[in-house]
């Protein structure tokens, strides 16, 4: 591979949005039981948004040559 791989941040709005984040992780199991409840609480717009921008997505990678997109 000839650079980084890309950083996506596709969908920013849900960010934040779950009432129960809490950034304060202290070990694995813990950001592991974060990041579970951050997916199980994931709106169905934000898994649309996801979806239907993927080939955008890719495209852009491809055309940064791995590099940043606007995603």
């Amino acid at each position: 591979m000839a650079g980084p791989l890309p950083r996506f941040v596709p969908c920013r709005a849900h960010v934040g949005s779950s009432k129960t984040a809490d950034p304060s992780c202290h070990s694995v199991h813990d950001l592991e039981l974060a990041v579970q409840d951050l997916w199980d609480h994931l709106p169905q717009d934000n898994i649309r948004c996801l979806i239907n921008s993927m080939q955008d997505r890719v495209a852009a990678c491809i055309a940064a040559g791995g590099g940043p997109t606007r995603y």
